[in-house]
């Protein structure tokens, strides 16, 4: 029996990420960089270099937080070490020397943490960062899912690139691993997607479901009456949990910074379960009705929507938080939606985008060159307008007009106000607008929404726009 109990002990220790080879030498032919000495009294246990690769870095820009959705993406040669020192070295130590020795090297500190300040766990983090993103391909020698961590990432410009460096420390009872890669950047691109998860989240299911349609509620009248419109795009929904000490107040405020950051705009920002209603209709429930944290209807008692435009893509934003005794849930979509397109704009299109950016710009209303004459192809397109004016008799709006820069400016905004006020006298002549719902005014070239150095930026920049008041 103690035979056997040995045997199963020592097969134990053999699979235990524990245990590490006594190793008094570098494995051969491994070399340190030449950029960056190696931690004192280290062995390297791995190296290996990939001539070319992507790397994900879970950093970027004007953020000291480590971003798993918002990421910098690297191509080039990739070297990757696992160096191993003794376990009185502990991975707060590592940070610190390894901080000192790249600032005095020259690098720029991108990131420098140990375990509590990172603020992801251990496993979380070799989940997200050698495996989401991919960066476990470049192979170990140990796994590096250890009793505490830290992370140090730098970079510096050397022979006409940047090189970045990246340093994961992870303990174990009998020694401390240097996970060390260093990334020699040919392209560095920034990939960000629209809004992030709130710091801290955990996805708990995240739905892709293509090309659909989901309900957005876009307003909200005085007494309570919600205006629910089918937006259609590529949807995806996420079901996150949070840490304890947030609050769903938080999350909101969070997520209407962001939407405005981005240069978007809340649509609906309230209290109350009849949202749920809506929002139900399309929402995965994963076969799970019978738990309240996860459909969470009775529970989710504010909502927020939001709309951020783009050049390639609209954006719809869902956000509705709920809180269940102990635990913090919120469901998020992003509709992703193609702009409305050049060419012929029907009421329909007008009340969804008048509702989401407060403007429509038109691109099938048609002038003689050089003045303010309406072409008789223009006819189709008015009484789309049209249609979606008298459907809404009881708001106001201007009729602006804008011009690219050709020609001379005074003259151009002169010209760009003329064209408005035809375009107000046809609709209110013609098709029976009211004459007070409707003004004009002219900008010219003072508002461009495209570059005046190309034929196809000027043919965006002509345009006439209707600008709810």
């Amino acid at each position: 029996m103690k035979k056997v109990a040995v045997i199963l002990a020592v097969i134990a220790l053999m699979f235990s990420t524990n245990i590490f080879a006594q190793r008094t030498s570098d494995i051969d032919g491994a070399k340190d960089y030449p950029l960056i000495s190696r931690f004192q009294g280290s062995i390297i246990e791995y190296y290996k270099v990939t001539k070319w690769e992507e790397y994900k870095l879970p950093l970027i820009e004007n953020n000291d937080d480590l971003q798993w959705e918002d990421y910098t993406l690297l191509e080039g040669k990739i070297t990757r070490y696992q160096y191993s020192v003794s376990p009185d070295n502990n991975p707060v130590y590592v940070l610190k020397m390894y901080k000192m020795k790249l600032e005095k090297a020259g690098f720029t500190i991108l990131y420098a943490k140990p375990n509590k300040e990172m603020g992801i766990s251990i496993g979380r983090f070799n989940k997200n960062y050698y495996k989401a993103f991919g960066n476990g391909k470049f192979g170990f020698a140990y796994g590096t899912k250890g009793k505490d961590q830290s992370y140090i990432a730098g970079k510096i410009a050397h022979d006409g690139k940047t090189i970045f460096v990246t340093i994961y420390v992870s303990a174990f009872d009998n020694t401390t691993l240097i996970t060390q890669d260093i990334i020699e950047a040919e392209t560095i691109k920034e990939h960000k997607v629209i809004v992030t998860l709130f710091k801290g989240s955990s996805v708990i299911y995240n739905d892709k479901m293509g090309f659909d349609k989901f309900p957005v509620t876009t307003s909200v009248s005085p007494d309570g009456v919600l205006t629910t419109k089918e937006i259609e795009g590529n949807i995806t929904h996420r079901f996150c949990s949070i840490p304890s000490g947030h609050s769903v107040t938080e999350i909101i405020a969070n997520y209407k910074e962001a939407i405005k950051n981005s240069g978007g705009k809340i649509l609906v920002s309230s209290s109350g379960k009849e949202f749920y209603k809506e929002f139900r209709k399309r929402r995965p429930d994963h076969g799970l009705n019978n738990y309240d944290w996860m459909v969470f209807g009775d529970n989710s008692n504010y909502y927020l929507s939001g709309f951020i435009p783009g050049d390639k893509f609209d954006y719809y934003i869902i956000v509705m938080p709920a809180q269940i005794e102990n635990s913090l849930v919120y469901s998020i979509v992003i509709i992703e939606t193609k702009p409305m397109e050049k060419g012929m704009v029907m009421a329909a299109n007008i009340d969804q985008d008048m509702s989401a950016k407060g403007h429509v710009a038109l691109y099938d209303i048609y002038f003689e060159t050089g003045k303010s004459t309406l072409l008789p192809k223009s006819a189709a397109s008015l009484a789309n307008v049209a249609t979606y004016l008298n459907k809404n008799p009881d708001k106001k709006f201007l009729i602006v007009g804008h011009t690219d820069n050709t020609g001379n400016f005074d003259a151009n905004i002169k010209l760009s106000l003329e064209r408005a006020q035809s375009v107000v006298n046809e609709l209110v002549s013609k098709y029976a607008v009211k004459a007070d719902q409707l003004k004009a005014y002219g900008d010219g070239q003072t508002a461009p929404v495209a570059t005046n150095k190309t034929d196809e930026g000027k043919a965006k920049n002509r345009r006439v726009e209707i600008v709810e008041q």
